[in-house]
């Protein structure tokens, strides 16, 4: 037996698409990445906090994180062409069209694998203009800016329960707004949170507008089973309105679900042979480091043990 000569294309440098290249880098098969950044890594310089996914040891933040994976790249100097803005993929002739140093450029492949995550979900412009040095989405490196504050949460899921707890350690008070009837959080979270003093949960509510003269003084939000409209005086906004999928480049062939993720079945398949998808961009993939990684690593042991074997 021995390998197919198939060239592997993977589009996306993070944890998930550098975990299967690794892989394949070691078993000596044909693979590129196209990374759109000058760097790998994906969303990880984004994150302040403390990396916790792993019990071999928690790393800083995320650029101690991308740390390892460039002293990993530095070792296997793994396929990598940086700069690669992807445009469109065109699964029927199996080729990725994108730009790279204002120069298109077009890349043939035997087998896809997008492994492009996803990023924060932004507030409406109109909903806080004038007022977007007062909003916040990622809070670890700027904890200090809430010290005091009456401080808003908008979301109702763990990363909105995590940063409404860590919160309520620095502010006055934190209100959080959820939309649904109750939390999709974790049960641990939610009942943390609700028995926190300093944490006020209004659900079924959604933020109308904002107002002040010059910095954020207060909100108005309404109730959506009731109709009832409500101001509170508040400092800073904090969204944790969930996350976008960076597909806006892939074909319609391939199948993606309502909120545009793609859609995979058994070994992370799409809907199109030669065609895989890994890592946050997965439809209903949970959003861990660790996770992602896994992917990498399962899809390249099945493509090492059983997809690529003659």
């Amino acid at each position: 037996m021995k390998y197919t000569d198939k060239k592997i294309v993977i589009i996306g440098a993070g944890p998930a698409g550098m975990s299967l290249a690794a892989s394949l880098h070691l078993a000596g098969l044909d693979y590129v990445i196209l990374e759109r950044k000058d760097g790998v890594g994906g969303q990880l310089p984004l994150i302040h906090n403390d990396l916790d996914d792993f019990v071999v040891g928690v790393y800083r933040d995320g650029l101690d994180f991308v740390q390892k994976l460039i002293d990993f790249n530095n070792k296997y100097r793994l396929n990598i062409e940086f700069g690669c803005v992807v445009k469109s993929v065109d699964s029927s002739k199996k080729k990725i069209y994108f730009i790279q140093n204002d120069i298109e450029k077009i890349h043939a492949y035997d087998i896809l694998v997008i492994a492009t995550g996803s990023r924060h979900r932004l507030a409406e412009k109109r909903l806080i203009a004038g007022f977007e040095k007062d909003v916040y989405y990622r809070i670890s490196h700027k904890l200090n800016e809430f010290d005091d504050k009456n401080i808003l949460v908008v979301g109702g899921g763990d990363n909105a329960t995590i940063a409404a707890l860590k919160l309520s350690e620095r502010g006055r008070k934190v209100i959080l707004i959820n939309k649904n009837e109750e939390m999709i959080s974790r049960p641990d979270l939610v009942s943390e949170v609700y028995s926190n003093p300093k944490i006020v949960v209004y659900n079924n509510s959604e933020l109308l507008h904002l107002s002040g003269e010059g910095l954020l003084e207060g909100v108005e939000i309404i109730n959506n089973n009731t109709g009832i409209k409500q101001k509170l005086a508040i400092d800073k906004i904090v969204f944790k309105i969930g996350y976008l999928p960076n597909s806006g480049f892939v074909d319609e062939r391939i199948d993606l679900d309502d909120k545009a993720y793609i859609k995979t079945k058994g070994k992370y398949q799409t809907n199109i042979e030669d065609a895989f998808a890994i890592g946050d961009i997965v439809s209903g993939a949970y959003k861990r480091i660790a996770i992602a990684m896994g992917h990498g690593t399962e899809l390249g042991n099945y493509f090492l043990k059983e997809y690529l074997v003659k």
